[in-house]
């Protein structure tokens, strides 16, 4: 059998990767304790003696060299993969964003085998947050805080208990938590400027012709899967607290417009009515999937409903939106005129990225999610205002944007591929229960657009199935308020990944009937 010399090239590279990653971070290895349920002593006793081998080691390595350059060594890795992932997926024809989610799945799979600790520390992020609250607010010490604030099933068999202990009391721990801040700030950037070059390639009169179609595939993309998944947790998981089911019908409501946004702009698709539907639908639902988040955290907490939560939460983002488009209309062309006196030459650059990310803190500060901001920064800015002020008429802003993109936004993908721990997938118990939340999240998702009358209801309905950063951000959350416990969280994170993973194929499938369809009409 005849292998295709694409796929040969493929494997010689993915071959020469994976040894330079084994190679760079063997650096990095410690040992794993095999023990079953370790408590204080025997926890204490392991990390001391791995301490007492590694401290003399590391002494002679502090106070010299440059202390970012972990950080370029794992930009780099992660923009490889990024460049090769879009490569072998558009050799068999499937979106880049598949390939770079893909990529991050297998360096965090090399990184993890071989005990990166910046690797485990990505991987639980959310225990290194509540470590150091604790120990800032509680007036404890490090070393209490840290071996107070891991879960029990952490020191379980094949649990990450004892390498987090590890990490973070060993001395180089702020220099791999500096690396792992860096690397979610880029990551946090890259899909900061992906929604505001999707918003600068969205015209506004645009959405609100579609805006009627877009409220209505938000409210039922909100309401069906969070129903959906209510009942079918409680189905499926019979014993549990009645605040977990809420919580899991509330996780399901989210979506991600970054991957999807990514997937029509990879495909020249962003001016299409139905994609207009899908990111103005995107944007209403991210608003509403935070009322909903507010509502279901309030009744965990307080046991109680606070009306008058929901109302601020629903206030501030129809005062941010209504604002920011009034002003944009209105200013934005004196501010540009102005802004262009202090620096012609690159204020295409320059004022579209201070607009970008102040939005993206003003909206986060409201207490709604910055890629709102993002997405309203580009939603506003117009190329016709830079023109009138500017000498150099052939550049323009999506143009200078453009090159920024190209880097930033792979590594969001990459590193939520990174972030994928596929020994969630060994529980065959969650991972069953996941599959079933998985189906009705798609199912509740898929029936989105059945309102969108005129459109591609398969476009309308698979555009809102991912559920990308915002369902991670609803999973932590849960983490984080105690109604989910180690293994329900994994369950959690595998129906992000396969409705993150199933979107792009899915979308690329149904832009082939409907391109079939305009070419035979």
């Amino acid at each position: 059998m005849k292998i295709n010399p694409y796929f040969r090239y493929i494997r010689t590279f993915l071959k020469i990767l994976i040894f330079f990653i084994v190679f760079i971070f063997q650096s990095y290895d410690n040992a794993k304790c095999d023990s079953l349920a370790i408590k204080d002593e025997k926890v204490k006793t392991a990390i001391d003696s791995a301490k007492n081998t590694e401290n003399t080691d590391h002494l002679e390595e502090q106070g010299h060299g440059d202390k970012f350059a972990p950080i370029y060594l794992l930009l780099f890795f992660i923009i490889t993969g990024a460049v090769l992932g879009r490569y072998i997926a558009g050799k068999i024809n499937q979106p880049a964003v598949l390939g770079e989610l893909i990529a991050g799945v297998v360096i965090g799979l090399v990184l993890f085998q071989f005990n990166s600790p910046v690797m485990t520390l990505i991987r639980h992020q959310d225990d290194v947050y509540r470590i150091v609250q604790s120990n800032l607010t509680e007036n404890v010490t490090w070393e209490k805080a840290v071996r107070e604030n891991l879960p029990d099933e952490s020191f379980q068999e094949g649990g990450y208990g004892i390498e987090m202990i590890k990490i973070m009391e060993s001395p180089e721990f702020p220099g791999y938590n500096m690396t792992v801040e860096a690397i979610f700030l880029l990551s946090s950037f890259g899909v900061l400027v992906l929604l505001f070059a999707v918003g600068l390639e969205s015209n506004i009169d645009d959405m609100l012709k579609v805006g009627g179609p877009a409220f209505s595939t938000a409210v039922t993309g909100v309401v069906v899967p969070s129903v959906l998944g209510y009942f079918t947790a409680k189905i499926f998981l019979p014993d549990h607290d009645p605040n977990f089911y809420l919580f899991t019908g509330a996780a399901l409501c989210a979506t991600s417009v970054g991957i999807t946004a990514r997937v029509f702009k990879d495909m020249g698709k962003l001016n299409i009515p139905e994609a207009k539907i899908v990111l103005g639908a995107a944007v209403i639902d991210d608003i509403l999937g935070l009322i909903v988040l507010a509502v279901v955290a309030g009744i965990i907490s307080s046991g109680s409903l606070e009306i008058s939560t929901i109302g601020i939460i629903l206030l501030k983002a129809v005062l941010f939106l209504g604002v920011t488009l009034f002003i944009g209309a209105k200013f934005l062309r004196q501010q540009i005129k102005v802004a262009a006196i202090l620096d012609n030459k690159n204020i295409r650059l320059l004022f579209p990225f201070a607009l970008l990310v102040l939005l993206a803190w003003v909206s986060d500060k409201i207490g709604l999610a910055s890629i709102v901001g993002a997405f309203t920064a580009g939603l506003i800015i117009k190329e016709e205002y830079f023109n009138d002020a500017l000498k150099d008429k052939h550049k323009t802003v999506k143009s200078v944007i453009e090159p920024i993109e190209t880097i930033f936004a792979p590594i969001f993908f990459v590193i939520m591929g990174l972030q994928v721990d596929l020994s969630a997938f060994v529980n065959f118990n969650i991972l069953g229960v996941a599959l079933a939340l998985t189906a009705v999240a798609i199912i509740g998702k898929l029936v989105s657009g059945i309102f969108a009358k005129g459109m591609d209801k398969k476009i309308i309905g698979i555009g809102m199935v991912p559920r990308g950063e915002v369902g991670l951000i609803f999973a932590s959350i849960g983490k984080s308020i105690g109604v989910l416990n180690g293994t329900l969280f994994s369950g959690i994170i595998i129906i992000v990944i396969l409705t993150t993973f199933i979107t792009p194929p899915a979308l690329k499938w149904a832009f082939e009937s409907y391109d079939k369809k305009r070419l035979d009409s």
